[in-house]
């Protein structure tokens, strides 16, 4: 026998060996967790809440069923909530096959659900064995919810969806169509605590508020309320908005949606947004305008003994709607309507890094970020302690907006009153 021959036998041998199926599992004895929610516990240290999608429901159409509450399973639902104490989150998985019929995985799963009282206590014990375990994906969403994570669970139930995945990822993904939701991914969230030149800031999630205040018509710009307190009535019950600021591994408050929109700006996160901007010469009125960024912002990062940060937003934007009927789409007045939008911006921006600085003091722009490259060994940057630094910070946020398309229309014509 040549060796060529040999070679040519030993080969096929080994592809053999290697397409052998050594671990599999066949799908119909799975259950496939898709969501999941950590509290404090009532009969251990933890209560984690698991939904379970129902395949069957799920490729049936559930018919009006919804994904919503379930204990069973049974009937139209296409998952089965189910609640457990237990020291431990993957313990918890062990103790869901005492009474599923099929084993659980974590494959699928598209959130992580943690009550705000146990992210102010520290979530880096519960990350850390997420982080290792081989069934979890980091490209899972992680959410803060203003209640009890096993309450908002099982009140969530869509209404164009019967699909769970599907109803969890569009939901999640929202992030690239509003600037009210952060990008957050396990990923993001597992690395920022860690990191020495970030903070990360989660989504807040809650339920729609039941009771009511007493009528209040007065303007509020719209990005001014956070989950759970949205001025709305029916729909889903579950809302995303605003953001969980982290210092750390521990939650040190919240921001709200316009605050959160600076945000994203100075991360290069935001896609676009709608800004509803009051008219320089008719207060009552309003320049609705969609804004988009023109490049990434720029950050200049001086770190002296206390820093320096200059910071630029350059925006650019679509002219919807002037309810004055002015004619701020003429050229000689589109520059009065671009200093009205870069002056509401303006306070956001000078609200929200006061808050950064003071209230959370944690660097949630990502500051530090920029400020590393100018420290030539990796002791040095550690040593120079921003996190504790930042707080002193002299930072200066400039917005640059410019209109780009005034819209479908010619001319604006005021409206006979």
């Amino acid at each position: 026998m040549t060796r060529k021959i040999r070679r040519l036998l030993v080969t096929v041998l080994a592809v053999l060996l290697l397409g052998g199926c050594w671990s599999y599992r066949e799908l119909d004895e799975t259950a496939w967790v898709m969501a999941l929610g950590i509290d404090k516990g009532r009969e251990n240290l933890l209560t984690v809440t698991a939904q379970v999608a129902v395949p069957k429901a799920i490729a049936g159409g559930a018919g009006g069923g919804g994904v919503g509450g379930g204990g069973g399973g049974g009937g139209n639902q296409t998952v089965s909530t189910v609640s457990m104490d237990a020291p431990t989150l993957l313990s918890a998985l062990e103790l869901l096959n005492a009474f599923f019929d099929r084993r659980a995985d974590l494959s699928h799963a598209k959130i992580v659900v943690f009550s705000r009282d146990l992210a102010e206590e520290g979530l880096g014990d519960l990350l850390a064995p997420l982080a290792r375990f081989r069934q979890f994906r980091r490209t899972t969403a992680i959410l803060i919810a203003q209640e009890r994570a096993e309450k908002l669970i099982k009140e969530i139930n869509p209404i164009l969806e019967d699909n769970p995945v599907k109803f969890y990822e569009l939901l999640t993904g929202g992030w690239k169509y509003t600037e009210f939701i952060p990008y957050d991914t396990f990923y993001e969230l597992y690395n920022n605590s860690k990191s020495y030149g970030i903070s990360p800031v989660a989504v807040l999630a809650g339920l729609q508020e039941k009771e009511k205040g007493p009528p209040d018509p007065t303007y509020k710009p719209k990005g001014s309320y956070i989950a759970g307190h949205i001025p709305r009535t029916g729909g889903v019950k579950l809302e995303l908005m605003g953001g969980a600021v982290f210092r750390g591994d521990r939650m040190a408050g919240t921001i709200n949606g316009d605050e959160l929109g600076i945000v994203k700006m100075l991360r290069g996160d935001m896609k676009h947004t709608i800004i509803s901007a009051k008219d320089p010469r008719h207060p009552r009125e309003f320049i609705v305008v969609r804004v988009t960024p023109r490049q990434a912002a720029e950050v200049r990062v001086d770190p002296a003994e206390v820093p320096r940060v200059t910071a630029v937003i350059r925006l650019e934007g679509d002219i919807l709607s002037i309810q004055s009927g002015e004619e701020y789409d003429s050229p000689a007045r589109i520059p009065e309507l671009e200093r009205a939008v870069e002056a509401m911006l303006q306070r956001d921006a000078a609200r929200v890094i006061t808050r950064a600085q003071q209230d959370f003091r944690a660097d949630i722009f990502g500051f530090g970020e920029k400020a590393k490259k100018h420290f030539p060994t990796w002791q040095a940057w550690t040593g120079y302690d921003w996190h504790n630094r930042f707080p002193e910070a002299e930072i200066s946020v400039i917005i640059d907006f410019k209109v780009r398309r005034i819209g479908l229309l010619h001319e604006t014509v005021p409206v006979r009153r």
